[in-house]
């Protein structure tokens, strides 16, 4: 008698997979094991948490059975390999985000202390995922910045060649008579040293170019949240800026200013005029002498 027919279906399931501990994957592990690469490695140990089979007396349905799971990143130290074709946006950008450790200390108080478990997991996934839109986002800024300086370099009589630029465009528009290619190559600087804080140390922006190539990173990281569908806490990007910024007068630079105002931006503490862009603040570290426009002496011992 003739079987009846079958049909075979191939199933992708794609799982972001979130471990506050992965070394608790392995636990059962006996120590040689652990310690060859070739006996086991994640991907194994997260192949072996899935549990997919067919429901019993259900010829016709398949039930998928698994932990609670949550996205935080894929990368695994001890491990190589890269994020899968198909996967989740949202885990693209945590996997960069495992790379970021110098807003660690920022976020600590956007997330408090995670009682655990799922909760610990949701947490860590979306530390993960703002660290990646961050780094994503200074990226992005810094390689359109290289393109700018390009732009203004073949443009160098139009007034208006700044209109067309990705990033320079992006700051105060009162001052763009100011923006040709040497602004662009000194702000490409000041923006290279800004992300690069925040993937090392917390330092606060030493300069008002500073605080805007900062401003613009953060702008940029928003938007990448906006394109994804994960949720994120309520208010993450205004607690970016109370905490990485001293204050935000440079927010001020973006509103329209007359003759009174700008002489007022001049006598501010800090100074805000374009003059002043490039001076490090009163205490505030050393910034890389190419975005400097420190008129002091260096110290000599």
């Amino acid at each position: 008698m003739p079987s009846g027919p079958r049909f075979r279906a191939a199933v992708r399931i794609d799982l972001d997979l979130a471990c506050a501990h992965p070394d608790d994957l392995i636990a059962g592990t006996d120590d040689a094991a652990r310690m060859s690469a070739a006996a086991i490695d994640a991907e194994d140990v997260l192949l072996s948490l899935i549990d997919v089979r067919v429901a019993r007396g259900a010829d016709h349905l398949v039930q998928i059975e698994s932990s609670t799971t949550a996205v935080v990143d894929s990368e695994w130290e001890g491990t190589t390999g890269s994020v899968p074709s198909g996967s989740s946006d949202t885990a693209r950008v945590a996997r960069t985000g495992a790379r970021l450790a110098g807003i660690d200390w920022a976020l600590d108080e956007l997330f408090g202390t995670a009682s655990g478990g799922t909760e610990e997991a949701a947490a860590l996934r979306q530390r993960t995922v703002i660290k990646g839109l961050v780094w994503n986002a200074s990226v992005v800024v810094v390689d359109c910045l290289f393109e700018d300086v390009r732009h203004l370099a073949d443009r160098p009589d139009d007034r208006s060649a700044w209109r067309d630029t990705h990033v320079i465009s992006q700051l105060p528009s009162q001052y763009a008579t100011h923006y040709d290619r040497a602004f662009a190559q000194k702000f490409l600087a000041a923006t290279i040293e800004v992300t690069s804080r925040l993937s090392a140390s917390p330092v606060y922006p030493p300069t008002v170019a500073h605080e805007l190539a900062l401003k613009i990173v953060l702008d940029e990281a928003q938007r990448g949240a906006d394109r994804l569908a994960g949720a994120l806490p309520q208010g993450w990007r205004e607690h970016l800026d109370t905490v990485l910024f001293q204050d935000l007068d440079v927010e001020s630079l973006f509103a329209e200013q007359d003759a009174r105002t700008k002489q007022d931006a001049a006598n501010a503490t800090p100074p805000l005029d374009f003059a002043s862009w490039f001076i490090p603040y009163a205490h505030a570290p050393a910034p890389a002498p190419y975005a400097n426009d420190d008129i002091k002496e260096p110290s000599r011992r």
